[in-house]
């Protein structure tokens, strides 16, 4: 493991954005059913088949890993998280949670995480907080049994409009992606995705491309399936990133009220206009025979 590596490794523990509380959690699963309404019903793509174990990483809520358990009530299913799981009465037996480091599944001693243990490896929203991409790619790949599948869901952080991206010139835009690179984040991950995956020896590499609209424009072309996340996000996706905000650029010189004048642009920026949006990508890929 390199230097960098290292430094990002002992650095991780310390890059949750957004500190877990009641309201985060209903947030994120309120995220999770729209993101699965604009995948007309779909949480993952890869082709399971007969799965006996499978792992998802940076699991949150649990909201995917319990998913995953009633999809396959025959495979036993570990969600690993460096937050707690808040506890739902309605866990499956079949569903354990680890409390634990993505940036070190190897390291981590639990008996469930071996080499060529799992059949599935399944992640969703890491960029806020992993800054060793290509090494958790390697991992997942020396995880997985040959013949199956690591799946990547990401969000390309540039917003865009009809005309391309918009967001370059926004000032807040410029201080959050100073801080995340000095942090050791990459938010060009979901992009890079299926890169990586090849160079770590997956094959069968496929994307796809979903729009996350700010407001109801998608589904004012047609696309019904998009209007629910589109309200969502013209709410959430502003008071997401005033909160934000603060941690990202810390440690950069800024004062108190240049972070607040960073904030106001948060809210200026992201008004609701015809058109704009981010990308959101699935990228999966099989470990070969």
């Amino acid at each position: 493991m390199s230097s960098a590596d290292n430094k990002a490794k002992r650095a991780s523990k310390n890059l949750y954005q957004i500190s877990p509380s009641a309201t985060e959690y209903q947030r994120l699963n309120r995220q999770h059913e729209l993101i699965q309404e604009i995948m007309m019903g779909k949480v993952f793509h890869s082709p399971v088949k007969d799965p006996i174990r499978i792992l998802d990483v940076g699991c949150g809520t649990g909201a995917v890993t319990y998913h995953l358990g009633s999809t396959f009530p025959s495979a036993q299913i570990y969600g690993v998280d460096l937050a707690t799981i808040p506890p739902t009465p309605k866990k499956p037996d079949s569903v354990t949670f680890i409390h634990g480091d993505y940036h070190d599944l190897l390291g981590s001693e639990d008996p469930y995480i071996t080499p060529g243990s799992m059949d599935f490896v399944f992640s969703r929203l890491l960029i806020s907080g992993m800054t060793t991409w290509p090494s958790y790619i390697r991992t997942c790949h020396t995880l997985l049994k040959p013949n199956r599948w690591l799946e990547i869901q990401e969000l390309e952080f540039p917003y865009y409009d009809d005309s391309g991206v918009i967001s370059n010139d926004w000032e807040w835009f410029q201080a959050y992606q100073a801080g995340a690179e000095a942090k050791g984040l990459d938010l060009s991950c979901a992009v890079r995705a299926a890169d990586w995956m090849r160079e770590a020896g997956f094959v069968d590499v496929q994307t796809k491309k979903y729009c996350w609209p700010h407001g109801e424009w998608m589904a004012e072309r047609g696309h019904e399936e998009y209007r629910n996340i589109g309200i969502f996000l013209t709410t959430e996706q502003p008071r997401l990133y005033q909160a934000i905000v603060p941690n990202m650029v810390s440690g950069m010189g800024y004062s108190d009220e240049k972070v607040k004048e960073l904030q106001r642009d948060v809210l200026e920026t992201l008004n609701p206009e015809e058109g704009k949006h981010k990308n959101y990508w699935v990228t999966f890929g099989k470990k070969p025979s």
